[in-house]
């Protein structure tokens, strides 16, 4: 019967795949982050809509919608964008 653990890779291989670099373009990936009352969107392109109830944005590949009550931009960035509130649903086009 063979051995279960004869298809180990070498440490060293293991080690060096344990830390090589992201496939090229992962950092620049659309990101969300919910954390309770705080949402980050990472790599937008633009703002498209924004009050109090909604957030629209237009992402690299479609347009992503939040729905809320009391939604408030915390912070600004040109790739990063820190929303405030309470967030009902989000929503996601390819258009």
């Amino acid at each position: 019967m063979p051995d279960k653990h004869s298809h180990r890779p070498h440490p060293r291989r293991w080690l060096v795949s344990l830390f090589r670099q992201p496939p090229k373009g992962f950092y620049h990936t659309p990101a969300v982050y919910l954390s309770g009352s705080r949402m980050e969107i990472e790599h937008f392109r633009a703002v498209l809509i924004y009050d109090e109830n909604k957030l629209c944005l237009q992402m690299p590949r479609g347009k992503f919608t939040v729905y809320g009550d009391g939604l408030k931009i915390l912070t600004l960035t040109e790739h990063r964008l820190t929303l405030y509130g309470k967030f009902l649903r989000t929503d996601f086009s390819d258009e």
